[in-house]
Parts: structure tokens; C-alpha cells; sequence
């Protein structure tokens, strides 16, 4: 009797065997599916933020680099100014403050 009992339980020990192994290489490829998900996550997080700070800096480099720009930038920041400006040195400020645009 004992001859027929091992051929039987055979298949079943294989069968069992692969489905260890074929579990404990599922659940290393699902860890992996879901560490990769989350780092394209934070890459998209951070690609919208650096696009949003390429948008400023764009619109910076707009501002200082128009007709308008770069003059208020020479009367600010430079030893250029025009005749009739008043000059005024406040202590504690940095940069410029303009007049009120008139429309």
C-alpha cells in the first residue's frame, strides 16, 4: 500500500510547490508594480511643479527684458537716470519701488 500512496501525493507535492513559488513571485512583482507607481507619481508631482516655475521664471524674464522692463530696471538697479527724476535712498529697502502706472 504504501508504493500507490506516494505516487499520488507527488503531483499534489509539485502542485503545491509551484504555487509557493508562483506566489512569492507574484507578490515581489506587485511590491515592485506599486513602488514604481508611486515614484511616476512623485516625478509628475515635481515635473508640475518645475513646469509651474519655468512658467514664472518665463514671465520674469517677459517683464525685465520689455521696453518698459528694462528701463525701470536702469532707473532702479543702474546709475542711469533721466533728467527731472527725483532720487530717493530709504534704508532697509531693497530694489525699486515704482509710481502707479497712470492708464
Amino acid at each position: 500500500m504504501r508504493s500507490y500512496r506516494w505516487p499520488r501525493l507527488l503531483p499534489i507535492g509539485v502542485f503545491v510547490a509551484q504555487m509557493a513559488t508562483a506566489s512569492l513571485l507574484g507578490t515581489s512583482s506587485v511590491r515592485t508594480w506599486t513602488d514604481q507607481n508611486v515614484q511616476r507619481e512623485e516625478a509628475e508631482a515635481l515635473a508640475a511643479e518645475l513646469d509651474a516655475r519655468i512658467d514664472e521664471l518665463e514671465s520674469e524674464i517677459e517683464r525685465r527684458t520689455s521696453g518698459d522692463g528694462v528701463k525701470r530696471e536702469a532707473l532702479c538697479f543702474g546709475p542711469f537716470v533721466e533728467p527731472g527724476t527725483e532720487v530717493y535712498a530709504v534704508m532697509g529697502l531693497e530694489g525699486c519701488v515704482s509710481p502707479p502706472r497712470s492708464p
